[in-house]
């Protein structure tokens, strides 16, 4: 029996029923026909996962494993507050030993698990790891810090790793014509990052040569004295190796489209190897990201993952050229989706680990020929061999399942760790192919009957929908805002709701009046994710291996898609920078306001965002608030710009949707007829909250703005006469602020329009790719990514009796409250400014006036006492947990946080619920 239970509406959690956690592996498993099911998972998706071979659990975000001595080393690098090297025994895949490594004090660190402080290992403080790791001859394991600018050494006694030495590594600077054009590294009153990813020994074993994110340099170290040399080789840095029997040392360069080969003995640059198109500031098109590498034993050729591109590029290390790409794909003609990102080889067998589609590829080293594919746990990171057996990590391990107890989805899930005996490979290889093509319904069948259904609705949808518009908030799980939604049944727990019918009048009566989507799930952990998933249908790489630095303040600027100021708060809203740079609206209208500032070409996915496919298409669109491609130089095309709503502000927590809503509706006005643009993608963040950071609206007034802003939205939109042919779709970013206890990255999604059923549960597993696949077929666009070719159109849920009755709008219930706490004058001109909805004014009077009226609407809860006190939620990158405990705390009172959190442990441990992995709830 196969446990694929993570959507099955039968599961009444309310009436004592959970559905059982399978996805947190605490020792090895052969998987066998017998026990296939516990290891076997739908994903948010819709995919399924099922490894095969050896497998057992890592810790969240396991991103590089390699062999040593008679074990394998996995490190783990997650949004979590320690991050770890964990040792498991080649044969069996025991846990044997693991290093654990606090980027604070250790001592205040909170208690591991059981199954990890049994272990023999090393815990030091005030370290972090970044993705990359190897081991010498000597069994000594050197692995890259990251935010701690060092690599750390780890000696192996009796079985047991201890801290040898910690090498450190200073930022180099770089030229200013070479991407990314300014530091991307927090650096305020903090010396500037070399920021270690990537790490070799040389074949003498004498020297460390380690890459620098964020310096573009090389540096080589000696072992013995330390002594470094260093060496610029171009933008982003990734991995390194050597090739040419030990006398070439070649860089894949994440940000430069290249391969940097460089002479180890003179650190003397041999040249670059193109193995995309060429980069510069005018440069519109995504990069190819060339990360993973492996050497062709006993040639100068050396193999490159190019993971944004779904190629393998095979470069001649003296001739400095490319030799021939093979192609990644899964089936002829597939958009972009693989993510090859791990490769090594094997007996003239090259295996390519493809975080995308779950699955290691196989192919013939010599003749490049695709030999078949074996199914791994979700996101493969790194793939190693020892003997006759591969080793593959998976950074997100079986999925995440139920989070009844509040756990943070960018850190619930255990990582995986797998092994795959070569030995019988010709036996099983094409079994494990057919099984990995199922997982993801890519097996010719399953595409031709999805193709055949969503022609059927595409038909109905283009002969009566000509406008969609998406509304897009942030960060909620169904059971969160919908829990107490008594029509849902057993879709539903009341015990998880925190914003009720009080707080959501218009949701819960738009959900009675349309259609909702109540296994709807987000496709990301976190909003970083979330907004490429819902603008691109996918995710790059370089998101999904950066986000977890950044989200724990590891030293990285987040940079997911949005421009933003370098400096502290920057255009995001959160304060510490002079008046007039603290500018929402500058990400459009002058990057100059912002001084230096981040440009995240880098982050995006090759085919780009839906608002591209609507430009090449030349269907009409208008964009408020979403972030658009830019060039590598930040600038944006004239043609795009004019689809841009400049004067719509961005993430600034002092200005409500109300202002937002009022805005948007002012701009349709003034576009009516043929001006109305037929998609429409608005950005209503206010539901975020900021949690209880003084000053700051409620979380509950937050909540009701945005859901009032969100009802008059569509309420305006439904006296317009494009109403009669249009559907509005609205949903989540992500989930990661709540629990829920069916999945914790369920959240929902509404379809409101004529043409969709009143008063209908969609109950089918849908994703938010789907609304993008929908949007594509209405508009008859191309796919961008090999999920949104692969989703299904929305069907099911529309009617062949329109209802052209306007939307009713619904007052709030919530009166205007502020968080109590000490206010400066800065905070409160924000706040003033946030009224108006305008950039701050250093002549601002409203202080006077707010210290007059201060009594009357400063009533929220009194000030945290000892011990209660909680950081500012200000950010986007606040882990849910904390998110969550702020705003219950603000919402309903410490007492009842406290009984809260004390019922929901009882009662997961009495149903067999899932509790917090690893590192669980632990961001800082």
């Amino acid at each position: 029996m196969l446990f694929l239970n993570i959507f099955c509406a039968g599961y009444a959690w309310s009436e004592g029923v959970s559905p059982p956690n399978t996805r947190n592996i605490n020792g090895p498993i052969h998987v066998s026909a017998e026990n296939k099911g516990w290891v076997t998972h739908i994903l948010p998706t819709g995919r399924i996962v099922s490894p095969v071979g050896l497998v057992n659990g890592a810790p969240n975000f396991v991103t590089e494993v390699v062999p040593v001595g008679n074990h394998v080393a996995a490190l783990a690098n997650g949004a979590t507050r320690a991050q770890t090297i964990t040792l498991y025994d080649q044969k069996t895949l025991e846990r044997v030993a693991e290093i654990v490594a606090y980027k604070k004090d250790a001592k205040k660190a909170a208690p591991r698990p059981n199954d990890i402080t049994d272990l023999h290992g090393e815990t030091i403080a005030h370290q972090s790891f970044f993705q990359g790791m190897v081991a010498g001859a000597d069994q000594t394991i050197y692995a890259a810090g990251g935010e701690s600018g060092d690599v750390a050494a780890f000696a192996l006694r009796g079985g047991k790793p201890a801290l040898l030495r910690r090498y450190p590594l200073t930022w180099q600077p770089f030229p200013k014509d070479q991407y990314p054009y300014e530091y991307q590294g927090h650096h305020i009153n903090q010396p500037r990052l070399f920021y270690p990813d990537a790490v070799a020994v040389g074949p003498h074993g004498n020297y460390l040569y380690v890459t620098g994110m964020l310096s573009n340099s090389l540096a080589r170290v000696n072992i013995q004295s330390g002594q470094t040399d260093y060496l610029n080789v171009g933008p982003y840095p990734y991995a390194v190796t050597f090739a040419d029997g030990g006398q070439k040392l070649v860089i894949s360069l994440w940000g430069g489209n290249a391969v940097a080969v460089v002479d180890p003995a003179s650190m003397k640059l041999l040249g670059t190897v193109r193995v995309g198109p060429p980069p510069g500031p005018d440069s519109t098109d995504a990069g190819v990201h060339p990360t993973a590498l492996a050497a062709v034993p006993h040639s100068p050729d050396v193999f490159v993952a190019l993971a944004n591109v779904d190629r393998i590029a095979e470069v001649d290390t003296i001739k400095l050229s490319v030799k021939r790409f093979l192609n990644d794909s899964p089936y002829p003609d597939a958009p972009p989706g693989s993510y090859p990102d791990g490769l090594t080889i094997v007996d003239g067998k090259l295996f390519v680990a493809n975080a995308g589609n779950n699955d290691v590829a196989v192919y013939n080293a010599l003749t490049g020929k695709g030999l078949g594919l074996i199914p791994t746990g979700w996101y493969p990171t790194a793939i190693t061999h020892a003997g006759n057996a591969l080793y593959v990590v998976g950074a997100k391990g079986l999925g995440s399942g139920p989070n009844v107890d509040h756990q943070w989805v960018g850190d619930m899930m255990d990582g995986l760790i797998q092994k795959i005996d070569l030995n019988d490979l010709s036996t099983h290889l094409p079994a494990w192919t057919r099984q990995s093509l199922r997982n993801d319904d890519f097996t010719d069948a399953q595409r031709h009957a999805r193709h055949a259904e969503d022609v059927k609705s595409a038909a109905f949808l283009r002969k009566h929908i000509h406008y969609v518009v998406f509304i897009l908030r942030e960060n909620k799980t169904f059971d969160e805002d919908l829990g107490d939604y008594q029509r849902a049944g057993a879709w539903a727990e009341p015990r998880l709701d925190l914003y009720g019918p009080k707080d959501l009048p218009n949701l819960y009566h738009l959900a009675r009046h349309n259609t909702l989507f109540v296994n709807f799930m987000a496709d990301g952990e976190v909003t970083a994710q979330g907004h490429q998933w819902t603008t691109a249908a996918s995710d790059s790489d370089f998101v999904q291996r950066t986000w977890p630095e950044y989200y724990s303040g590891r030293g990285l600027v987040p940079n997911p898609g949005w421009t933003q100021s370098l400096l502290p708060g920057g255009a995001s809203g959160t304060g510490g920078i002079p008046l007039g740079v603290d500018n929402p609206y500058a990400i459009y209208e002058n990057l100059s306001v912002l001084g230096k500032w981040s440009n995240p070409w880098i982050s995006y996915p090759q085919r780009l965002f839906l608002f591209n496919d609507l430009l090449d298409h030349k269907v009409s669109f208008e964009d408020f608030g979403e972030f658009v491609s830019r060039s590598q130089a930040g600038n944006i095309s004239t043609a795009m710009k004019k689809h841009l709503a400049t004067g719509f502000p961005g993430w600034d927590r002092m200005i409500l949707d109300t202002y937002r809503e009022k805005m948007a509706v002012q701009w349709l006005k003034a576009h009516p007829g043929a001006k109305f643009p037929h998609f429409i993608y608005i950005w209503l963040p206010d539901d975020h909250t900021a949690g209880r950071s003084p000053c700051y609206y409620t979380p509950n007034y937050y909540v009701a703005n945005n859901d009032y802003a969100t009802a008059k939205f569509i309420h305006y939109l439904s006296t317009t006469p494009e109403w009669k042919h249009m559907v509005v779709f609205l949903t989540e970013d992500d989930a990661q602020s709540g629990a829920d206890h069916l999945n914790a990255h369920r959240t929902f999604a509404l379809a409101v329009g004529p043409w969709v059923k009143k008063g209908y549960l969609e109950t089918k597993l849908y994703s938010q790719v789907n609304i993008l696949k929908t949007t594509e077929a209405i508009f008859g666009l191309p796919p961008m990514s090999q999920w949104d070719e692969n989703a299904g159109v929305f069907s099911g849920m529309w009617t062949h009796h329109p209802d052209y009755a306007e939307t009713r709008l619904l007052p709030m219930q919530v009166p205007v409250a502020f968080n109590a706490g000490q206010c400066d004058d800065y905070t409160l001109m924000r706040r003033e400014a946030g009224a108006s909805g305008h950039p701050l004014r250093p002549d601002s009077k409203w202080y006077i006036w707010y210290k007059a009226h201060q009594a009357q609407h400063g009533a929220g809860l009194p000030p945290p006492g000892k011990g209660e006190a909680y950081a500012p939620t200000t950010l986007l990158k606040v882990p849910g947990p904390e998110q969550m405990k702020q705003e219950w705390i603000a919402t309903k009172g410490v007492k009842a946080w406290h009984k809260e959190v004390a019922y929901l442990k009882a009662y997961a441990q009495k149903r067999h619920a899932p509790v917090a992995a690893y590192q669980a709830g632990e961001t800082e």
